[in-house]
């Protein structure tokens, strides 16, 4: 009888909570009103993103406590639960800037990898992984970063890890130039790393370069460094593509900043 009479009790309880918060929110509705404002300040990404991270939190449990909110909106908002709960019901919804990359004219579609990897398609083979990481190219914030995470595997020379892009726009017969730039990332000689290759009009094209992690030196280990390689469009479409023939265990190949525009 104790067991089940607790049982009871609790879910009472979480019935309860559930209801006295739909009854807060309803009630609470959402107000465009100075609290929203100084809560969710225009022009001022970190202040909108930390009010985000508040509201995550604040509207999953009942809350009567007049303390604990963020500083910046309390001029606003003042100590009233029912104000920051119609702030937050109000939130905007983050969407990524996906400002294009490079030059003017770039065809390439998230070329700078600032917004996921879609378009992309990424492969991995065996002892591979790729990822999105920090730093970029240029200023940016994120590239694209593959990983040799353990011994190459022999049929890797045949069948490497590659991340691709269809690029279209393009006109037949006209001169391009593909544009991007990468970092290697490893420890020891670079004779031992191996090369980004990039390959235009698909796995099997003759058009594209090797970049070894040796072309640059010994001293730009580390570095982002720029390469461009011309071609000629056969058509509409193109498809981009970056291969990693990485022999060293532990390195780290960076791809940022992709860009095809006209020559």
């Amino acid at each position: 009888m104790k067991l089940s009479t607790e049982l009871g009790l609790a879910v009472g309880l979480l019935f309860n909570s559930a209801v006295v918060n739909a009854a807060i929110a309803a009630a609470a509705g959402c107000n465009a009103d100075n609290c929203l404002r100084a809560l969710f300040p225009t022009g001022t990404p970190s202040a909108v993103s930390s009010a985000l991270a508040f509201c995550s939190t604040y509207t999953t449990t009942v809350n009567t406590a007049t303390t604990g909110f963020p500083t910046r909106a309390t001029n606003g908002c003042g100590t009233s639960p029912s104000r920051y709960s119609s702030a937050c019901s109000c939130k905007p919804t983050p969407t990524p800037s996906c400002a294009p990359v490079g030059p003017a004219g770039n065809l390439v579609k998230n070329g700078g990898f600032e917004c996921g990897l879609a378009p992309w398609t990424a492969g991995d083979v065996v002892n591979t992984a790729h990822k999105l990481s920090s730093p970029g190219a240029g200023g940016s914030a994120t590239a694209y970063e593959f990983d040799q995470i353990g011994p190459q595997d022999p049929d890797s020379n045949g069948n490497p890890a590659f991340v691709t892009q269809d690029v279209t726009g393009l006109t037949a017969g006209a001169q391009y130039n593909l544009i991007y730039s990468v970092r290697f990332d490893f420890t020891g000689p670079c004779y031992e790393v191996g090369f980004l290759g990039s390959r235009i009009g698909g796995p099997q094209s003759s058009q594209g370069e090797t970049f070894d992690a040796c072309d640059r030196g010994q001293s730009a280990v580390g570095q982002y460094a720029q390469s461009t390689v011309p071609f000629q469009a056969t058509g509409a479409t193109t498809n981009v593509r970056f291969e990693f023939l990485i022999g060293k265990q532990g390195a780290v190949v960076r791809l940022d900043n992709v860009a095809v525009v006209p020559a």
